[in-house]
């Protein structure tokens, strides 16, 4: 039976190729590891006012621009592994998307250095995956996922995926289960569209449990953001005209400290498989608080996969009544900013060759009222359709 991985530790062994028990038996140092994975997608939408997107710093999807696309989805990626001694070892992955000025410019997710420091204790350098989710360490390797991609409503929460810093790792045995916890300290930022965001500092503990098939995670990411979004800058002309000093700094755009509670669980005897996670974000400013969770699950037939999920973001909107005649504009600015959707999602995974699989997915998307949810709307989108997006995506790995 095929049986393709979905922990993300799994997954992320098997693509740096670069195992500490065999290094630690080498003589030839420093050995090389090289990887890469990608997916090729067509995603299709059956509403011309909006775009569906892979993810939030893309400039246009399926739907509006064009009702088929291949932008959101599509992706390659190549990981390079070093070993340098039984206790130094370094990788560097580089991937290559659709991004915020519609290019395909590679860029870097991984680049660090890592010391065991003991057999339990390890440390890393450098950038490293953002470890929010489950699938932090594989949310690009679409072949180790059931799924065409992870769910939007809540990996669109904590949308950078990378950490410029430190962290430390520490495994254990608890009873007979292996634990996994680990702490981050580090800054990150990206472009968007129109402008940017950074975090500063941003730092995190998260703690796993694997107990046989099954595995638990709960995790803490505090950040300090600042947002560079030239659009806002006449509400903030408007702020300063009308002395409302206590708008200035209820929704500045920088330094916005915010937070977020994490759990996932995941359980995969071979035949079946559930995951689900679930996010409780505390926002600032024009950033409100969400919650967010999703729930996954499939069985395997020899090589096809069919499989169900559920996914769902609800926001708390604060309306503002204190900023005069800027109202309707602060609160127009809150609905842009604050999402509120569920998706409904069926699909069948198929691999039909060594290290590649065909994905189909069908998702009916329902946004909230006065929201356009994780899709980016366009003149004539009404709050609270349905749309409906198809997916075929090849996967692969090598």
């Amino acid at each position: 039976m095929m049986n393709f991985p979905l922990r993300p530790v799994v997954a992320a062994l098997a693509l740096a190729g670069v195992g500490a028990a065999s290094a630690a038996n080498s003589s030839d140092m420093p050995s090389w590891s090289f990887s890469g994975f990608g997916t090729l997608s067509a995603v299709h939408s059956n509403d011309d006012t909006s775009d569906f997107l892979g993810t939030l710093f893309q400039p246009n999807g399926a739907g509006y621009t064009r009702a088929t696309s291949t932008t959101p989805d599509s992706k390659v990626g190549a990981q390079l592994g070093a070993v340098f001694t039984p206790q130094l070892s370094a990788v560097v992955q580089v991937v290559s998307q659709y991004q915020y000025d519609s290019s395909y410019t590679p860029m870097v997710e991984w680049a660090n250095v890592k010391y065991q420091v003991t057999p339990e204790l390890a440390v890393r350098l450098g950038r490293i995956a953002a470890p929010s989710y489950l699938l932090s360490e594989s949310r690009f390797v679409g072949y180790t996922n059931a799924s065409v991609r992870p769910p939007t409503e809540v990996y669109g929460v904590l949308a950078i995926t990378s950490n410029d810093g430190i962290d430390a790792t520490y495994r254990s045995q608890i009873a007979g289960a292996n634990n996994t916890a680990q702490a981050y300290y580090g800054k990150s930022s990206v472009k968007l569209t129109s402008g940017g965001a950074k975090s500063r500092p941003s730092w995190g503990v998260n703690d796993s449990v694997d107990i046989g098939a099954l595995t638990l995670r709960a995790g803490y990411n505090s950040l300090k953001i600042d947002l560079d979004i030239p659009s806002l800058a006449g509400l903030f002309a408007g702020f300063s005209a009308f002395g409302e000093q206590d708008m200035l700094e209820k929704y500045k755009l920088d330094g916005m400290k915010t937070s977020a509670v994490s759990l996932g669980a995941t359980y995969d005897p071979g035949d079946w498989f559930v995951i689900g996670e679930f996010v409780d974000y505390k926002g600032a400013g024009f950033l409100s608080d969400t919650r967010s969770w999703y729930a996954n699950a499939g069985y395997r037939y020899g090589k096809f996969t069919p499989y169900v999920g559920y996914s769902n973001v609800t926001s708390n909107i604060k309306t503002e009544t204190d900023a005069g005649v800027l109202n309707g504009g602060v609160n127009a600015t809150l609905s842009a900013f604050t999402p509120t959707q569920h998706t409904t999602s069926l699909g069948l995974r198929w691999d039909f060759m060594k290290n590649v699989a065909l994905k189909t997915q069908y998702d009916r998307v329902k946004t909230g009222e006065n929201s356009s949810g994780r899709l980016h709307s366009f003149p004539g989108y009404v709050p609270g359709s349905n749309v409906d997006i198809v997916t075929v995506a090849v996967d692969f790995v090598f």
